[in-house]
């Protein structure tokens, strides 16, 4: 081999083992960017609920220790989402039929807090809110501009609180190429 010869084979061959590096790399930064997203997106999430809060416990007119007792219900009712979500042993259905189990606990213990005026007034809330989301939902915007009944959708006080729609069944092979997570 002539010394040309051999200096393009090292080229290639630290080439080609300095490839992968290269898409870790790429990867780890992509990776990055996604959890400070995914962060960014938590703490906003947590201030539109604390606003959320705020504007219904004003309307309720709920006392210091019915803020707290909702607000740590609030926190456990989430880390039950989080964990049913994150459970790879449940399937979808499993999964649907958690979470609607863990929402449904959530309003019964919401309730238990309140007294029956509160509860009154909050299903009256409740049923507003439903009734608003219908009609934004037949409303939506085709154009994909941003409308001022969109905007009312992303600040819906229980949009955490509404039950996953059913879904679609996967094929039996989509679920075994995705499991190995």
């Amino acid at each position: 081999m002539t010394a040309l010869c051999r200096r393009a084979v090292l080229v290639g061959a630290m080439a080609f083992t300095l490839c992968p590096w290269t898409v870790w790399a790429q990867a780890d930064g992509t990776s990055q960017n996604d959890q400070q997203n995914s962060q960014q997106n938590d703490q906003a999430k947590r201030q539109q609920n604390q606003r959320r809060l705020a504007m219904l416990a004003q309307k309720l007119n709920l006392t210091d220790d019915q803020k707290k007792q909702w607000m740590q219900i609030n926190r456990e009712t989430g880390q039950k989402v989080r964990a049913a979500r994150k459970d790879d042993s449940l399937s979808e259905e499993q999964m649907q039929a958690q979470l609607k189990k863990i929402h449904k606990q959530h309003n019964q213990q919401i309730f238990a807090i309140l007294t029956p005026e509160q509860q009154a007034e909050l299903k009256s809330f409740w049923e507003e809110e439903k009734q608003k989301q219908q009609n934004d939902n037949s409303n939506a915007s085709p154009s994909g501009q941003t409308t001022d009944s969109d905007k009312d959708k992303e600040d819906d006080l229980f949009a955490g609180m509404v039950p996953d729609p059913d879904p679609t069944p996967e094929p039996a092979q989509k679920k075994k190429a995705a499991a190995p997570r």
